[in-house]
Protein backbone atom coordinates (compact mmCIF):
# COMPACT_ATOMS: atom_id res chain seq x y z
CA UNK A 1 0.00 0.00 0.00
CA UNK A 2 2.85 2.39 0.68
CA UNK A 3 4.50 1.95 -2.73
CA UNK A 4 3.27 3.11 -6.07
CA UNK A 5 3.99 1.67 -9.49
CA UNK A 6 7.28 2.85 -10.96
CA UNK A 7 6.60 4.81 -14.16
CA UNK A 8 10.19 5.81 -15.00
CA UNK A 9 10.32 3.34 -17.89
CA UNK A 10 7.56 5.22 -19.71
CA UNK A 11 8.10 8.75 -18.46
CA UNK A 12 9.10 11.66 -20.63
CA UNK A 13 11.27 12.73 -17.67
CA UNK A 14 12.70 9.49 -16.17
CA UNK A 15 15.01 11.45 -13.88
CA UNK A 16 11.93 12.64 -11.94
CA UNK A 17 11.19 9.09 -10.70
CA UNK A 18 7.42 9.27 -11.25
CA UNK A 19 5.17 6.76 -9.53
CA UNK A 20 1.46 5.98 -9.72
CA UNK A 21 -0.60 5.14 -6.65
CA UNK A 22 -3.70 2.98 -6.61
CA UNK A 23 -7.31 4.16 -6.56
CA UNK A 24 -8.60 6.06 -3.51
CA UNK A 25 -5.09 6.87 -2.35
CA UNK A 26 -3.87 10.36 -1.70
CA UNK A 27 -1.11 12.28 -0.05
CA UNK A 28 -1.62 13.76 3.40
CA UNK A 29 0.52 16.77 4.32
CA UNK A 30 2.40 16.13 7.56
CA UNK A 31 4.39 19.36 7.75
CA UNK A 32 6.00 22.03 5.61
CA UNK A 33 9.26 23.89 5.93
CA UNK A 34 11.48 26.13 3.86
CA UNK A 35 15.07 25.15 3.16
CA UNK A 36 16.95 27.97 1.47
CA UNK A 37 14.56 28.97 -1.30
CA UNK A 38 12.80 25.60 -1.55
CA UNK A 39 9.48 24.74 0.04
CA UNK A 40 9.67 21.19 1.42
CA UNK A 41 6.38 19.46 2.00
CA UNK A 42 6.46 16.22 3.99
CA UNK A 43 3.61 13.90 3.05
CA UNK A 44 2.44 10.39 3.75
CA UNK A 45 0.30 8.08 1.68
CA UNK A 46 -3.30 7.93 2.82
CA UNK A 47 -5.91 5.47 1.55
CA UNK A 48 -9.46 6.77 1.79
CA UNK A 49 -11.65 3.83 2.74
CA UNK A 50 -14.73 6.01 3.33
CA UNK A 51 -15.24 7.49 -0.12
CA UNK A 52 -17.26 5.51 -2.62
CA UNK A 53 -15.54 3.71 -5.45
CA UNK A 54 -16.43 4.64 -9.02
CA UNK A 55 -18.56 1.49 -9.29
CA UNK A 56 -20.50 2.50 -6.18
CA UNK A 57 -21.11 6.00 -7.50
CA UNK A 58 -22.25 4.69 -10.89
CA UNK A 59 -24.63 2.17 -9.31
CA UNK A 60 -26.39 4.55 -6.88
CA UNK A 61 -29.42 5.07 -9.14
CA UNK A 62 -29.59 1.37 -9.95
CA UNK A 63 -29.78 0.56 -6.24
CA UNK A 64 -32.69 2.98 -5.84
CA UNK A 65 -34.62 1.39 -8.70
CA UNK A 66 -33.76 -2.19 -7.68
CA UNK A 67 -34.89 -1.45 -4.12
CA UNK A 68 -38.08 0.08 -5.43
CA UNK A 69 -38.76 -3.02 -7.56
CA UNK A 70 -38.15 -5.29 -4.56
CA UNK A 71 -40.54 -3.25 -2.42
CA UNK A 72 -43.21 -3.24 -5.12
CA UNK A 73 -42.91 -7.03 -5.39
CA UNK A 74 -43.33 -7.34 -1.61
CA UNK A 75 -46.44 -5.14 -1.79
CA UNK A 76 -47.83 -7.25 -4.65
CA UNK A 77 -47.21 -10.48 -2.72
CA UNK A 78 -48.94 -9.05 0.34
CA UNK A 79 -51.82 -7.80 -1.77
CA UNK A 80 -52.46 -11.05 -3.64
CA UNK A 81 -52.44 -13.00 -0.37
CA UNK A 82 -55.15 -10.71 1.02
CA UNK A 83 -58.90 -11.13 1.27
CA UNK A 84 -59.68 -9.10 -1.85
CA UNK A 85 -57.68 -11.32 -4.20
CA UNK A 86 -59.03 -14.41 -2.44
CA UNK A 87 -62.55 -13.11 -3.10
CA UNK A 88 -61.67 -12.45 -6.74
CA UNK A 89 -60.30 -15.98 -7.16
CA UNK A 90 -63.47 -17.40 -5.61
CA UNK A 91 -65.61 -15.37 -8.03
CA UNK A 92 -63.54 -16.77 -10.89
CA UNK A 93 -63.92 -20.32 -9.56
CA UNK A 94 -60.17 -20.41 -9.04
CA UNK A 95 -59.87 -22.35 -5.81
CA UNK A 96 -56.25 -23.31 -6.57
CA UNK A 97 -55.18 -19.65 -6.74
CA UNK A 98 -53.83 -19.91 -10.29
CA UNK A 99 -54.76 -16.27 -10.89
CA UNK A 100 -52.53 -15.25 -7.99
CA UNK A 101 -49.65 -17.29 -9.39
CA UNK A 102 -50.07 -15.68 -12.81
CA UNK A 103 -50.25 -12.16 -11.32
CA UNK A 104 -47.13 -12.83 -9.24
CA UNK A 105 -45.26 -14.29 -12.23
CA UNK A 106 -46.12 -11.44 -14.59
CA UNK A 107 -45.17 -8.79 -12.05
CA UNK A 108 -41.93 -10.56 -11.19
CA UNK A 109 -41.04 -10.90 -14.89
CA UNK A 110 -41.56 -7.19 -15.57
CA UNK A 111 -39.68 -6.07 -12.47
CA UNK A 112 -36.83 -8.52 -13.08
CA UNK A 113 -36.42 -7.13 -16.59
CA UNK A 114 -35.89 -3.68 -15.09
CA UNK A 115 -33.37 -5.00 -12.55
CA UNK A 116 -31.47 -6.87 -15.28
CA UNK A 117 -30.30 -3.61 -16.85
CA UNK A 118 -26.72 -2.44 -16.39
CA UNK A 119 -26.17 -0.07 -13.47
CA UNK A 120 -24.79 2.67 -15.72
CA UNK A 121 -27.97 2.63 -17.84
CA UNK A 122 -29.81 4.31 -14.98
CA UNK A 123 -27.53 7.35 -15.13
CA UNK A 124 -29.60 8.51 -18.11
CA UNK A 125 -32.47 10.57 -16.73
CA UNK A 126 -34.92 9.55 -19.44
CA UNK A 127 -34.35 5.82 -18.92
CA UNK A 128 -34.40 6.19 -15.14
CA UNK A 129 -37.78 7.91 -15.27
CA UNK A 130 -39.17 5.42 -17.78
CA UNK A 131 -38.16 2.36 -15.75
CA UNK A 132 -39.44 3.88 -12.51
CA UNK A 133 -42.79 4.59 -14.16
CA UNK A 134 -42.92 1.04 -15.49
CA UNK A 135 -42.23 -0.39 -12.03
CA UNK A 136 -44.84 1.85 -10.43
CA UNK A 137 -47.42 0.88 -13.06
CA UNK A 138 -46.83 -2.81 -12.31
CA UNK A 139 -47.61 -2.19 -8.65
CA UNK A 140 -50.56 0.09 -9.31
CA UNK A 141 -51.99 -2.41 -11.80
CA UNK A 142 -52.34 -4.97 -9.04
CA UNK A 143 -53.77 -2.35 -6.66
CA UNK A 144 -56.22 -1.19 -9.34
CA UNK A 145 -57.53 -4.72 -9.82
CA UNK A 146 -57.92 -5.00 -6.06
CA UNK A 147 -59.92 -1.75 -5.99
CA UNK A 148 -62.13 -3.02 -8.81
CA UNK A 149 -62.92 -6.16 -6.82
CA UNK A 150 -63.85 -4.03 -3.81
CA UNK A 151 -66.19 -1.95 -5.98
CA UNK A 152 -67.90 -5.11 -7.27
CA UNK A 153 -68.31 -6.48 -3.76
CA UNK A 154 -69.92 -3.26 -2.50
Amino acid sequence: VDRGADLRWMSQYPHEAEICFGPLSGLQVIRTRVESSVLVIEVRLNVNMVSMTLEQVVSKRYKVVAGMCDNIMLEIDKSIKGDVWTTLCRQLNDDDGKVKVVIHGLAEKQLSKIKARLAEDFNTDKLLLSEMQTALSVGSGVRFQRAAVLDQAA
